[in-house]
């Protein structure tokens, strides 16, 4: 039986001092990664040129108007050709035994999602280890997974990817609840594997001034989740 084979998604959206790091943690993985895709949403800085400077070293480039977070991973989804993927923030950075440690879990589990533990740099330097045993229920009022877990390309399709409805942010957390109330299972892996950066304004402090709006667009799509 063959192997699971992974992509990993990088959005971009004006980060041309960031993107760098990201794709050459992508590309210094120790197992081997079947694609890596960056999505230009629209960048008015240097960050397509950038991206498109990595294209001899295998690096896809896809380019497309400003339609925001949400759409730039469906776009990433859409044109993977994998059985899991990898999301990757243009500002964070993977560890280099991350893409192997996954694998080795999503073999190990043939789980849904795969979600590793990760490590905050920047503003703040603190160590988040997951815990196990997550359902849906686990995810009603806060996230327990990381954005950057791995996820089954079929499984994400099958849902319509991430909402576009979302559009202050926490689109990740209605795309683990919606993965998860039709089915999908869920493992961690209490290894930091990923850097994620914590930096003064980013699209969490965004999201945080409008936490009553994406809270209502959760239960008005999970209902019978926020009801219960």
């Amino acid at each position: 039986m063959e192997k699971s084979t992974l992509s990993i998604i990088l959005p971009s959206y004006n980060q041309e001092s960031y993107l760098p790091d990201a794709i050459e943690s992508a590309l210094a993985q120790t197992a081997p990664v079947k694609e890596i895709i960056v999505i230009d949403d629209g960048s008015t800085d240097s960050s397509l040129s950038i991206a498109k400077s990595y294209e001899g070293r295998g690096v896809k480039v896809i380019a497309q108007t400003n339609r925001g977070l949400p759409s730039a991973r469906n776009t990433g989804i859409m044109n993977a050709t994998s059985d899991y993927i990898l999301p990757l923030d243009a500002d964070d950075m993977l560890l280099e035994n991350c893409v192997e440690r996954i694998m080795e879990k999503a073999e190990e589990t043939k789980a849904d999602i795969i979600a590793p533990s990760f490590k905050t740099f920047g503003l703040a330097n603190q160590e988040v280890i997951l815990q196990g045993g997550l359902i849906a229920k686990s995810f009603v009022y806060a996230n327990r997974i990381g954005y950057f877990s791995a996820f089954k390309r079929e499984k994400a399709i099958a849902i319509g990817g991430y909402s576009p409805k979302m559009i202050w942010g926490w689109e990740d957390l209605h795309f683990w609840i919606n993965m998860l109330l039709n089915g999908a299972t869920v493992s961690v892996i209490q290894e930091p594997l990923v850097l994620y950066r914590i930096k003064e304004q980013s699209m969490i402090t965004d999201a945080n001034v409008h936490t009553e709006e994406l809270l209502a667009q959760l239960k008005k799509d999970f209902p019978t989740l926020y009801e219960s």
